[in-house]
């Protein structure tokens, strides 16, 4: 439903009227989007997941939530259109799936949709191996391919991402063996065995460590897969037993440390190594490794002795030499060991030497002092700058001490010249180690006009020694434009004549002058002129104001001039000042009449001419030169003119004796000297008076006319006479007061004429039409005549079909002769008969193509217009027929023919099986899981909207799937080898109708093979046995394998050898034969048994390649013919230097060693040991005894003997042969800890180092390298932060990491992220380092300090207090600085800024925005001071625009836009970010008394009554004018003199001054009006606005009048309010009935505050002639618009009519008067009766019910809260007989025009009125209350739940469904405010006789009794079986 209310429109809901609601029906909020979304675990917060949209149909508000609100966010992309996105990482092994509910709520209805998001699974879980730690021991003689460990790993992730890969990083003699088969695999899933692949050899290595890495799959796509994620693991591998190896190094690591400027061949370190061949070891000789690879024994600064080892320095080194310095003081050396060898012997360099790297640190001493790279330098600074800003040099100041550490720290201060701490500068930094750029700063700001120049010098002195030296500085202080010209006077004054020429100086009245402080070019001023100006110029260096055009100037045009003059400086800043020119009058210009003609006209024998003649006369000069004086030049004895140009007559004219038209001169003289004069003609018209009126000469009979005459046809020509003798007075006019719209006459001839086609049928068959003749006289007469026209019928009526197109189907199986329809067609003819056929025909095919056929199957029948089927139809030729179907009246006069479109559909019908278009042969690749879309069947139906199915009725292996697209698709794996090369399907194709028909296709697919099997081995032998005296070329095996793949090269095998065999073993390719390549010695193995492991590989020629591996073992077994054997070639041992003589040396935790033979009993036996001199114990510090122990030989210990020393024993069997075995013992003599490790900085040599405050975490801080002079893990240092000193715990930010590289040296990285301004500007801490030895030693502390520096990573900011700022400018100054507003700040040290205007809007509240391009126009800003100048070419206005709020902003993001910002670029306005670095300057335009007073009227009517006494108020004019500039002081004074109608008025009234103006607006009367005085006054009233002195006009005409012309009446509006639409009375009258009203007086009524009565007079156009109220209050009631506008506005009523006391004269003129009354007054009173009985008849029927209702109860506008459109009440209501007082509309405006309630019910019912009740029409329940019109009415409870009240404005009670009624009484009131009156009204509840009555229970009362307080009478309303009657008790 949909109601108004108020004028609004409410969908959905009914009117809550009374006590009954009507609710709503709301529909439920709609959800458009997923329902399930997949996304990635990895989504980074902020990702997109879905978007939704909402909807509600009813457009009612939705609110909209998620749950799940801790990890997405729902945000409103725009109205109803929603985003959901991340807020927190999702992790798929937490949670892998998510239920989001989204809930929608409308307020009323809510709905829930859960989208259900699952996470793609990423590769996030690195692999873990299960079964650590991987440790395994392997005998050396085991042969290949035994296990060694299993490997298990596992991952969290899923699918791929969980699969594991498991490998071996450089394997070794290991590989990877399959589980189940052993055989070798590069990697496996999951879980793998290690297996040996070779036998291993103690001797080359006892100890592996191999790297295991296992690597996840990851997913994958067709085109990328996940990146994999890997763990590592050591297994450690523990060989036992023997090996052979190259020399080894003992002491490791070499590092030694020494002072510089040793002497040349200073022994520094020494570097032992023993041959690793222990049963044959050789002695060793030492080398450096050159660059190139060569073996040197000299090498930089560096010597070795090739025998010794023994490391000296070949130079002299010096730290501080530019040769060190880039190089650094530490040398990493390369030193090669070699064992010594025979000239013959051919030796494999890998096994006979081996290089070890040696570490040599050169120590500063303290030898340098700090040295500047300047003696002098020059810096400047700006005078005035802040505390803290850096002085500009004109190069960098550097200082530099290149001692390390300590004796390179030094600081620095600057001094004054006298030796003193500087006053004026500070440098930076106070502590420097090695190097630094010096920055200096002010401690002060300098002034330039007082000091230009300031010296000093900056001390250096060393920390340790003191050491001092000097540099000297010299700070020039540049002169900055910190003084703007000032000009002596803000405004001065000046004038110059109009007439003066060019270069005329200006007179000024104090000096032009502006003065600056600055001094050089700063100081020297421009002046200038801004803004638009072609009048002036300026001496720029005089300042002299002068014309710069010839006689450019004209006072009367422009007197005054406003200049804004410019004082710029040398370095822009400026000042302005207000320069005022007057312009002096020279009397130059002739007076001005307002028009070379005045006309005027004056009826004969009239004082009063018929409209007044004012000549208006100016000057444009001023004083006495722009004074003017009138006078007549001629007909001076009848004509006479007032000094303000009112022309009056002295004298009448004749118009019989005078001209009809005569021409009078009038001359006007200014009073300069000489006088200029102008003259002017007055062209008078002497009127003659209309005294007759025009008579018709013919009265016609009743005259025809065709109805269809042609438009022009002359109907009838009448014809009139006038008596009067003049024109126009006998000038006829002829016009039609009702022309139907199908007749004219001709004004001037009278002649009728037909205007529009006639239509017997289709209007009226007769006109009576009303002619009058007018003359032209004033005012006009006129008469009328009647003629009556009659039209004759003629056949000329077109057909008519009955619809615009016919539309018809038919099934196309329909037989011949179906009918199809008929077309039907009218004629109003009466003599019409009318014939059907086809004209036109188009078939259409159900593409809408057209088809063409030999002739269409349908046929017309002629008379009816049924269309049948001439012959069979088919759809799938023609599926629609377009016919042109004709109808034609035979009958007519002219050809009557219609044409229509009849559309003729035919309806299909199954008859076309389904099409298929052949399919070529198919292919699919074998292990294909999505070959995506194989084919697509291209399938036609001829039939109309066939759904076709599609299915497989032959698929093997049903391998294949099809949709109903026709898309075949391969759904399942197709292993060529099990399924062969082709497949054959079918495919059927239904078109899924009843009746359905369908075709069937067979479709073959080859099956295309790839190379997907790899070759396996069928014949295999594992372990293969033989002699080692094998011959080469015997076959030892022969290995065999198959492939499963069909194509040629795919199953083509090929074998090879892919590792192992020591290239022993050979293999055929193609026929698998193992072979012996080369001789099978064993004895080069050195062992009994040797195993060969080999990986034999069969590969089939398939892209790609596929192989297959699987180890075999060759067991080589050896001949018996070893000697004995030590356990070991070479014993290694150690000791402590402190060990006493008689020590026993343990070896391998024995004090015995121990040797074997190998062989059996016979060659074996007892072992016997001996023992030789040491090989290198010169020193003879050990020995050896029988039994193979090893003691210390010196005496008293092995102090100062740190080294390695080697003895030599020998073990001899007990066989016959006396086979003897040797072996070393190399004893270490190891360092006791008694040296303190030292600190040094590397590559900075410096310990203070400079960081960006953004450099990332883990950044390289500084190195510092560790030397100890001890050996082996003495020599170890450990670096750590020194702990405990408060604020210098380095580990809370830094990390120490040692160096991969260099073992003691130590990297110190950043573990924190910088913030300078947040955090700290430097840290500092110390380190210290501490060796490994028993007992610990710990170095000396190394202090370091890290300086953060700045980085530009604030954004700028305002402070809150300079965030809004507001200055005034007034709206005439252009050019002007507006203000500076340089306050962003930036915590960062760049403290460069770029300011930009970037926004604009009105002032607040006003929310409108200002264009940026008017902005731009308008102001300005310095983008690097932020000064804001309002543009010098505008100007600003305060009416248009009375505030400005500037949003400007800065920027100091990067050198680009500070660039710009130089260059004075403009930034976008859409680069706008919000934030601190914005603030808001508002911008007030002072207000300038530019703008003249506005008078709302043009013209004031006021009227003075007679015999009122003075003095009495007209009117006060302040109330009607309005000035647009603020706060102005506004004077009233009259203008012109007063003009006097009559003439003789001015005379009568006797004072020249009767109506006086108050400079406050008041006019008043300054005299008591009498009967002798009558007339009009007219003058000007003149408003003018202070300062400014602009002036506005009005012109105000009082009438004089009586009091019988004064109309009251009363109007429903509070005084207020019709003081503010008193202008709408005004337009009433004029608009309809052409009259002029002037108010007189407004008036609140006393009783009655929202009434207000109104007291006017009427004075009809172009006349004085005043109405009496009488005849106004007629014209009102027979102006029915007139009325009709007056009700609406708010017409109540008048008052009783003020009759004024009359005269004897008047009492004469009345009983004249009374007879032509009284007549009239007969006839009017005989109209109106019979007007009143129709009335009564009508409106008893029409308004029955609203008159019960309104003896019942009455209502007014105010009570019931709205208003009625009084256009829409029919004017005569109020006349209705026999209504009381409230009960028409005028009185009571809430009843509804067409008095109907058909909404209401008296009824308590829960929610429903009856619908019943009320539909008599003699009920009282449509009527007691009006809703009108669907306004809302409600039933609100108040005190009690029997005392209801009603207000049907619904808005002031707060509103509930009422209580219900339980009692058999309940008490209502209703207010009536405009009568005053209470009506209190019972519902009864009382049984009645009338059986069709209901009781209280079924919701309804009875009864209903109102009495009336005011008249005390009680009315009963009564429900009765034909409704509600009421009658009075």
């Amino acid at each position: 439903m949909i109601h108004s209310l108020n004028g609004k429109m409410y969908k959905g809901c009914s009117l809550l009227l009374l006590f009954i609601s009507i609710g709503c029906a709301n529909e439920w909020p709609e959800y458009d989007g997923p329902s399930s979304v997949t996304i990635s675990e990895d989504e980074p917060i902020g990702a997109l997941v879905f978007n939704f949209i909402v909807d509600d149909s009813d457009g009612d508000p939705l609110t909209v939530t998620i749950n799940h609100d801790k990890k997405f966010l729902l945000t409103e992309v725009s109205s109803n259109n929603y985003k959901v996105t991340l807020k927190e990482k999702l992790d798929r092994e937490t949670t892998s799936r998510y239920n989001l509910q989204v809930t929608i709520s409308d307020g009323t209805s809510t709905t829930s949709k859960d989208v259900r998001i699952r996470l793609n699974d990423v590769n996030d879980y690195v692999p873990v191996i299960q079964n650590l730690p991987l440790k395994a021991k392997v005998k050396e003689n085991l042969p290949a391919g035994t296990f060694i460990i299993k490997i298990v790993a596992e991952d969290e992730d899923m699918g791929y991402n969980a699969a594991t890969e498991i490998f071996l990083d450089e394997p070794g003699p290991f590989y990877l063996g399959d589980p189940e088969t052993g055989e070798i695999i590069e990697h496996n899933y999951d879980e793998a065995n290690v297996l040996l692949r070779s036998p291993l050899d103690f001797e080359q290595q006892s100890l592996y460590l191999v790297k295991v890495t296992v690597k996840d799959v990851a997913g994958c796509t067709a085109s990328d897969c996940e990146p994999s994620l890997t763990t590592t693991q050591t297994l450690t591998i523990n060989v036992e037993d023997e090996q052979d190896t190259p020399p080894y190094f003992t002491g490791l690591p070499y590092i030694k440390g020494t002072e510089e400027n040793l002497p040349v061949g200073s022994p520094i370190l020494r570097v032992t190594a023993f041959d690793g061949d222990k049963s044959s070891a050789k002695d060793i000789e030492y080398y450096f490794l050159s660059t190139d690879g060569e073996l040197v024994n000299e090498i930089e600064f560096f010597a070795i002795s090739q025998l010794t080892g023994v490391i000296t320095n070949s130079k002299v080194i010096d730290t501080d030499s530019d040769e060190l310095k880039s190089h650094g003081s530490i040398y990493s050396l390369t030193v090669v060991a070699k064992e010594e060898q025979e000239s013959s012997e051919a030796v494999d360099s890998a096994l006979s030497q081996s290089t070890t790297p040696v570490s040599i640190s050169i120590f500063d001493l303290n030898d340098q002092k700090p040295t500047f790279n300047a003696n002098h330098t020059l810096g400047s600074v700006g005078e005035e700058l802040p505390v803290g800003s850096l002085v500009t040099l004109e190069s960098p100041l550097k200082v530099a001490d290149y001692d390390q550490g300590v004796n390179g720290t030094f600081s620095l201060r600057a001094l004054s010249m006298d030796g003193n701490e500087s006053a004026w500068f500070s440098v930076s930094p106070v502590t420097v180690i090695n190097e630094a750029t010096i920055s200096i700063a002010t401690k002060q700001a300098a002034d330039y006009e007082t000091t230009s120049s300031i010296p000093f010098k900056i001390e250096a002195k060393e920390q340790k020694s003191g050491a001092v030296t000097y540099t000297y500085v010299t700070v020039n202080i540049n002169d900055n434009n910190d003084n703007a010209p000032e000009f002596g006077e803000q405004l001065y004054r000046g004038w110059i004549y109009e007439n003066s020429n060019r270069g005329a100086v200006v007179n000024i009245s104090a000096v032009l002058k502006a003065t600056d402080k600055d001094s050089r070019g700063f100081s020297t001023i421009t002046y200038s002129i801004s803004g638009g100006n072609d009048i002036f110029e300026i001496n720029s260096t005089s300042g002299v104001v002068s014309t710069k055009c010839e006689n450019c100037l004209d006072r009367e045009t422009k007197s005054t001039f406003h200049l804004n003059i410019l004082a710029a400086d040398g370095g822009g800043l400026t000042d302005s000042a207000q320069l005022i020119i007057s312009v002096m009058d020279v009397n130059d210009n002739r007076p001005k009449l307002s028009s070379a003609v005045f006309d005027g006209s004056v009826d004969e024998g009239s004082l009063v001419f018929t409209s007044p003649i004012t000549v208006q006369a100016s000057d444009e000069d001023e004083g006495r030169n722009g004074e003017i004086s009138l006078s007549m030049l001629n007909y001076t004895d009848n004509l006479a003119i007032l000094s303000n140009g009112t022309v009056y007559i002295t004298s009448p004219f004749d118009a019989e004796v005078s001209p009809k038209t005569l021409y009078a001169g009038i001359l006007a003289s200014d009073n300069g000297v000489p006088a200029q004069t102008s003259t002017a003609t007055l062209r008078l018209q002497v009127n003659d008076l209309n005294d007759n009126k025009p008579r018709f000469t013919h009265t016609p009979l009743p005259l025809r006319i065709a109805e269809n005459s042609d438009i022009g046809t002359t109907v009838y020509t009448v014809t009139a006479t006038d008596g009067d003798v003049t024109s126009p007075n006998n000038l006829i006019v002829y016009s039609l007061s009702n022309n139907f719209g199908r007749f004219s006459i001709d004004t001037a001839t009278g002649e009728i004429k037909l205007t529009a086609l006639l239509d017997k049928e289709g209007e009226f068959d007769e006109y009576t039409l009303i002619i009058l003749a007018s003359d032209q006289g004033q005012p006009s007469k006129a008469s009328q005549q009647t003629i009556v026209v009659m039209v004759t019928d003629v056949n000329d009526e077109l057909p008519k079909f009955q619809q615009q197109k016919f539309q018809f189907s038919v099934s196309e199986e329909a037989t011949v002769g179906r009918v199809i329809g008929t077309v039907q067609a009218v004629d109003r003819d009466l003599n019409s008969q009318l014939e059907f056929s086809i004209s036109q025909s188009t078939a259409y095919d159900s593409d809408g193509n057209t088809v063409n056929l030999a002739s269409i199957p349908v046929t017309i029948s002629r008379d009816q217009g049924t269309i049948t089927t001439t012959s069979s139809l088919d759809r799938e030729t023609a599926a629609k027929f377009l016919l042109k179907v004709s109808a034609k009246d035979i009958n007519g006069l002219t050809q009557q023919l219609v044409t229509v479109d009849v559309e003729i559909t035919i309806l299909d019908v199954n008859d076309n099986p389904p099409i298929i278009e052949p399919v070529g042969m198919l292919e699919v690749t074998e292990n294909s899981t999505d070959a995506g879309v194989i084919t697509r069947l291209v399938v036609s139906d001829h039939d109309q909207g066939s759904q076709l199915e599609f299915s497989l009725t032959v698929n093997p292996h049903n391998a294949f799937a099809i949709n109903n697209l026709g898309e075949l698709r391969l759904i399942d794996i197709v292993d060529r080898e099990v399924v062969g090369n082709w497949l054959n399907l079918t495919v059927l194709v239904r078109d899924g109708k009843n009746n359905a028909l369908s075709s069937s296709i067979d479709i073959a697919v080859h099956v295309k093979d790839i190379n997907d099997k790899a070759p396996r081995f069928t014949r295999f032998v594992q372990v293969v046995s033989v002699q080692e005296d094998v011959p080469v070329n015997s076959v030892l095996t022969t290995v065999a394998a198959t492939d499963a793949d069909s194509d040629f090269l795919n199953k083509q095998i090929e074998f090879r050898i892919k590792s192992g065999g020591d290239g022993k073993i050979s293999i055929d390719s193609s026929k698998g034969t193992v072979s012996v390549a080369e001789s099978l010695d064993v004895d080069i193995y050195k062992v009994a048994n040797k195993v060969l492991p080999l990986t034999i590989e069969a590969c089939d020629l398939g892209l790609p390649k596929l192989c297959t591996n699987r180890v075999m073992a060759i067991n080589i077994t050896d001949v018996n013919d070893n000697k004995p054997t030590f356990s070991a070639d070479v014993y290694s041992t150690k000791i402590s230097e402190i060990a006493k003589k008689g020590d026993k040396v343990a070896v391998e935790g024995n004090y015995q060693i121990e040797a074997v033979d190998i062989d059996s009993t016979p060659n074996g036996g007892e072992v016997i040991y001996t023992c030789c001199e040491p090989s290198n114990d010169t020193l003879n510090l050990f020995t050896v005894n029988a039994k193979g122990e090893v003691t210390v030989a010196r005496d008293p210990d092995l102090l100062g003997h740190v080294g390695v020393y080697s003895l030599t024993i020998t073990a001899q069997n007990s066989g016959g042969a006396k086979e003897t075995g040797s072996a070393k013992v190399v004893v270490n003599v190891e360092d006791f800890n008694d040296n303190t490790p030292e600190l040094r900085v590397l590559n900075n040599r410096s310990t203070t180092v400079h960081r960006p405050e953004n450099s990332p975490q883990g950044t390289t801080l500084i190195s510092i390298q560790a030397t100890d002079k001890d050996e082996g893990d003495n020599s170890v240092v450990d670096l750590n932060f020194v702990k405990g000193i408060p604020g210098m715990d380095g580990s809370r930010y830094f990390l120490i990491e040692r160096s991969q590289s260099q073992h003691n040296t130590f990297i110190i990285k950043q573990n924190i992220l910088f913030d300078r301004e947040s955090k700290a500007k430097q840290y500092r801490f110390e380190v210290e380092g501490t060796d490994r030895g028993v007992p610990a030693r710990t170095s000396s502390r190394l202090a370091i300090t890290v300086n953060v520096d700045d980085v530009n990573d604030n954004r700028p900011f305002f402070p809150v207090d300079k965030q809004e700022v507001e200055v005034t400018v007034r709206e005439e100054q252009v050019g002007i600085a507006v203000g500076t507003f340089n306050y962003a700040q930036d915590l960062d040290e760049r403290q460069l800024f770029c300011y930009s205007i970037i926004g604009a809007r009105g002032a607040k509240g006003s929310g409108h925005a200002i264009s940026e391009s008017l902005i731009r126009d308008l102001f300005s800003i310095n983008k690097m001071t932020a000064e804001i100048k309002v543009a010098s070419d505008k100007k600003l206005d305060r009416e248009s625009q009375a505030a400005y709020v500037l949003v400007v902003q800065a920027d100091d993001s990067d050198e680009n836009i500070y660039s710009d910002c130089k260059a004075q670029q403009n930034i976008p306005w859409t680069d706008r970010r919000a934030g601190d670095d914005e603030m808001e300057i508002t911008i007030l335009v002072g207000d300038v008394d530019d703008n003249a007073p506005v008078f709302s009227h043009s013209r004031f009517n006021l009227a003075v009554i007679r015999g009122v006494a003075s003095p009495v108020s007209l009117i006060n004019l302040q109330e009607y004018v309005t000035d647009a500039d603020e706060g102005q002081d506004m004077e009233f004074s009259r203008g012109r003199q007063f003009l006097y109608t009559p003439a003789k008025l001015r005379k009568i009234l006797g004072v020249s001054e009767p109506i006086k103006i108050y400079a406050n607006g008041n006019i008043q009367t300054e005299i008591t009006f009498d009967e002798e005085m009558q007339g009009t006054l007219e003058f000007t009233a003149n408003a003018t606005s202070s300062p400014s002195g602009l002036t506005s006009q009005t012109n105000i005409k009082v009438y004089i009048i009586d009091p019988e012309n004064v109309y009251t009446f009363t109007v429903a509006k509070t005084l207020s309010e019709t003081q503010t639409s008193v202008s709408e009375i005004e337009k009433i009258f004029s608009s309809h009935a052409s009259l002029n009203v002037g108010i007189i007086n407004l008036e609140a009524n006393t009783e009655k505050n929202y009434h207000t009565r109104v007291q006017l007079f009427v004075v009809p156009n172009n006349t004085d002639n005043l109405l009496t109220s009488a005849d106004i209050e007629l014209f009102v009631q027979e102006n029915a618009d007139l009325s009709d506008s007056l009700y609406k506005y708010g017409y109540i009523g008048t008052d009783d009519v003020i009759n004024a006391s009359s005269t004897d004269e008047e009492e004469t003129k009345s009983s004249n008067r009374v007879i032509i009354i009284a007549i009239v007054v007969a006839v009017v009173l005989l109209v109106v009766m019979l007007t009143v009985l129709i009335l009564c008849y009508v409106m008893r029927s029409r308004y029955q019910r609203k008159l019960k209702a309104a003896h019942a109860m009455a209502f007014d506008t105010h009570t019931l809260g709205f208003e009625i459109d009084q256009a829409d009440i029919p004017p005569s209501i109020n006349n209705i007989p026999g209504s009381i007082k409230n009960s028409t509309p005028v009185a009571n405006q809430g009843w509804d025009k067409d008095a109907s309630m058909n909404n209401f019910d008296w009824a308590k019912t829960n929610g429903a009125f009856d619908s019943e009740s009320h539909r008599s029409s003699n009920s009282h329940d449509d009527n007691a209350i009006d809703p009108l019109n669907g306004a809302e009415t409600r039933s609100c409870s108040s005190a009690g739940s029997n005392d209801w009240r009603l207000d049907l404005r619904g808005n002031n009670l707060d509103c509930s469904p009422p209580p219900p009624i339980t009692e058999d009484v309940i008490q209502l009131t209703f207010n009536d405010h405009h009568n005053k009156l209470n009506y209190d009204s019972k519902f009864v509840d009382s049984q009645s006789d009338n059986s069709n009555s209901t009781n209280k229970e079924d919701g309804h009362f009875n009864r209903l009794i109102m009495s009336d307080s005011v008249y005390g009478k009680i009315y009963e309303t009564r429900r009765t079986a034909n409704g509600l009657e009421t009658t009075e008790v």
